[in-house]
């Protein structure tokens, strides 16, 4: 089969995955993940980039904005950059770009049909009925060739699950960035934070020259600290953020780095925790470049930064604040906005999947929403909790609960706020996007 458009394409991404699932009957990578597939896929097709062209990023919170963050800073220092993440907001070719595009259509199924009669021999080779070839694995050869194709300097890698099982962690390495590690994906990684901690630091392999690791809480840090690389850089000793200041419009920050020191700071993206990833994507690229930072191209490289969903402003009166959050760490960041804005009355809409922290977003959010709506996003393949209304009531009497998202911003607006919080997972922050009529194909 010739696949002509992404809608034909991305079904047959998943394939492998479906036809395994009935014979998973645990939730452990170790068990059901197959990396060694997408090696024998990437090898065939003469992908497997250098290491010194390959940056892997893991956590379990801020390993995207950081990713996007490195790519941003790394590019303005000059260098082609590939990008590669998850999940997207509105479209499927957002996972894949390079100097922040997005690859096209055209070059997506391009490369998907070129690849397919080899993953095809490949997973019909697959003997253990839980293993599949991953799809992460099948869309990296898109990226690793479109990369290929574009001569990219270097190419930043966001881990798709975990780490030592993921597919990414193919690639041979020479950096690994490690964001914040807390419980999350328990089963597939383990029942406890040191499984997990032990799944991220997966990523720093032999060929691993440096890591960079971001701010933990203690036990994590104690954790990695016995587990990682000599050459590695903490976050707290060897670089720390001070005079962070946040407005509306964003954070201000100094930065204290292993090879020096960044005044007056500006980002234009909200939360604290966004001064934490910037910190680590900063001594990230320095740690890749070898130097400190030109004062100016980093400046401008942070003013310029776009990364949606993420305390992102998306309109005003009343002020509609977009967020990803998906368990209750993440959404107490959201009280941060709190003394930027108008909050006579505010309305709060949540969508988080039945295998997230449902509960503890809706119980941080009924503390400061004079409205609460549980609702799914337009679109999405992720399965919601047919309990999410009453555990919404548990924690805020009048909550109520409405089909879709845009049904639920019709419902508040109606009620006159003068905030809404949009609230959960990527497929409801990219259907809100949509409402907002908001494209994510170039975000420079």
């Amino acid at each position: 089969m010739t696949f002509q458009t992404m809608k034909e394409a991305v079904p047959y991404i998943y394939s492998s995955l479906l036809k395994a699932k009935p014979f998973q009957n645990e939730e452990n990578d170790a068990l059901t993940r197959a990396p060694y597939l997408t090696k024998e896929l990437l090898t065939a097709l003469d992908l497997l980039p250098a290491k010194e062209k390959v940056n892997l990023v893991t956590g379990s919170k801020g390993k995207g904005s950081t990713s996007r963050m490195m790519a941003a800073i790394l590019r303005k220092l000059g260098l082609k950059v590939g990008l590669f993440t998850s999940p997207h907001l509105i479209d499927y070719n957002e996972r894949i770009r390079v100097n922040g595009k997005a690859i096209s259509d055209e070059a997506f199924l391009t490369y998907l049909n070129q690849h397919a009669p080899v993953i095809d021999r490949i997973t019909a080779s697959i003997e253990n009925p839980q293993h599949y070839l991953g799809p992460t694995g099948i869309l990296l050869s898109v990226a690793l060739a479109h990369f290929q194709q574009e001569a990219t300097d270097i190419n930043v890698i966001e881990i798709g699950r975990g780490g030592t099982y993921d597919d990414t962690n193919v690639l041979e390495n020479k950096w690994a960035v490690l964001s914040k590690v807390m419980e999350e994906h328990l089963g597939f990684l383990g029942q406890s934070l040191e499984d997990i901690v032990r799944h991220k630091v997966g990523i720093m392999k032999e060929c691993t020259d440096y890591a960079v690791i971001g701010r933990q809480s203690e036990e994590a840090m104690e954790m990695i600290h016995s587990l990682v690389i000599e050459s590695a850089a903490f976050f707290g000793s060897d670089y720390v953020p001070s005079n962070i200041s946040t407005n509306l419009s964003g954070s201000t920050f100094t930065l204290q780095t292993m090879f020096g020191r960044y005044d007056d700071l500006s980002l234009p993206l909200l939360g604290s925790f966004q001064v934490e990833n910037a910190a680590l994507a900063i001594q990230a690229c320095e740690t890749v470049v070898g130097r400190g930072l030109p004062d100016d191209l980093l400046k401008e490289a942070l003013r310029e930064l776009r990364w949606p969903g993420r305390l992102e402003v998306v309109a005003e009166d009343p002020t509609v604040v977009l967020d990803g959050s998906i368990n209750r760490v993440s959404a107490v960041y959201l009280k941060e906005i709190l003394t930027l804005v108008d909050t006579r009355k505010v309305a709060t809409i949540i969508a988080v999947p039945e295998n997230k922290d449902y509960e503890g977003v809706i119980k941080v959010c009924s503390e400061f929403s004079d409205i609460l709506v549980v609702t799914t996003p337009d679109n999405s393949h992720k399965t919601f909790p047919s309990d999410a209304h009453a555990v919404a009531r548990k924690y805020h009497p009048g909550a109520m609960e409405v089909g879709f998202l845009s049904e639920a911003v019709e419902l508040v607006r109606n009620c006159s706020p003068t905030l809404i919080f949009i609230v959960g997972t990527q497929s409801m922050i990219g259907s809100a996007k949509e409402i907002w009529k908001d494209s994510l194909m170039d975000i420079g």
